[in-house]
């Protein structure tokens, strides 16, 4: 199933964000690593929340970080960070994240590969079956929520 990530209405996960006069860049902007630090954020509080509820402890660690960067972002003001389970493979899932600014319009959209890692050998591992099940389930749900 394809997801336009630049749509918020693809996301039902999100967190309100404060930027701050720390994360202007020389330009006057938001700096592009504020963006990831978002974003993130979203990421973290999403596995927390959504995804690891209710499962047996699994490990996943960031492979790879896609990004596109839509618009700039100014200080002050707010955003929200967004993401969702779009893929998930035997060893790895796709989390896809929106971030969008104070007046709604997508400032970034980022993929993240997140490979399964055996905590004793810290190698690539298959999920567990009863793991794998539950992520697919949220990957092929609307807003990547289980329901």
């Amino acid at each position: 199933m394809a997801f336009d990530l630049a749509d918020r209405r693809t996301y039902g996960f999100a967190t309100e964000e404060h930027l701050r006069f720390a994360d202007v860049d020389a330009n006057g902007h938001i700096n592009n690593g504020a963006f990831l630090q978002l974003l993130e954020n979203a990421r973290v509080s999403y596995m927390r929340a959504v995804v690891r509820s209710g499962l047996p402890r699994f490990r996943v660690v960031v492979g790879r970080l896609e990004v596109d960067f839509k618009r700039q972002m100014f200080y002050p003001g707010r955003a929200t960070a967004c993401a969702r389970l779009l893929e998930v493979h035997q060893r790895k899932c796709v989390i896809g994240h929106g971030l969008f600014d104070g007046d709604g319009n997508c400032t970034a959209v980022l993929k993240a590969i997140m490979v399964s890692l055996d905590e004793e050998t810290h190698r690539s591992a298959p999920f567990e079956p009863m793991v794998r099940a539950a992520l697919e389930k949220i990957a092929a749900s609307d807003h990547g929520l289980t329901t």
